[in-house]
């Protein structure tokens, strides 16, 4: 094995329902970084593949993390419809948009309907918007 190959994984397919927080919903998730994939690794990236012309229930609960997140919604202008909880204030969003959310503040989110991916980051490693 080469020196760095270890640093180079394929995504790994993974329920929402296998992620805290989270109920089974009709999207498709990879697992593209964490502990699990590469030990050494404190971030999390998870890629979510979304293709539903119907409205997708909702699949995530409030919660919040220690650290900062970042929420990428990607497609073309206006193909995903994506509703943002941060405490008690809802928004949707369109995509192509960025979502960040600050470590402590409690949120739930999920994609309303829509074709494109969504991603999202946690970095630990980074430091925190106070």
């Amino acid at each position: 094995m080469k020196r760095y190959q270890k640093f180079i994984k394929k995504g790994v397919n993974e329920s929402l329902s296998k992620v805290p927080f989270h109920r089974k919903a009709p999207i498709k998730r990879l697992s593209m970084l964490s502990k699990k994939l590469i030990p050494k690794s404190s971030t999390h990236i998870a890629v979510h593949f979304v293709n539903s012309k119907k409205k997708i229930p909702g699949y995530s609960v409030l919660h919040k993390h220690d650290h900062d997140e970042i929420n990428l919604i990607l497609s073309e202008r206006g193909k995903i419809t994506y509703e943002i909880q941060l405490e008690d204030e809802v928004y949707k969003v369109t995509s192509p948009s960025t979502v960040f959310i600050p470590k402590g503040v409690r949120h739930k989110a999920r994609v309303i309907s829509g074709k494109g991916i969504f991603v999202c980051i946690i970095d630990p490693s980074l430091p925190c918007i106070q």
